[in-house]
């Protein structure tokens, strides 16, 4: 269970690599909102499993 967690959190930023190396464009903020949105997640999941 916890490897397909960590497996779906790395594509985004396999993602924003592909952008990253297309188009030049710096990804970070990308990568940051949905590093954030991805810890609230699971923080509202760990709460509702406790």
């Amino acid at each position: 269970m916890l490897s397909i967690i960590a497996i779906l959190s790395d594509i985004p930023w396999y993602i924003a690599e592909l952008i990253s190396k297309i188009t030049g464009a710096d990804t970070s903020a990308f990568l940051d909102f949905f590093s954030n949105g991805y810890a609230e997640i699971m923080e509202a999941l760990n709460f509702i499993v406790k």
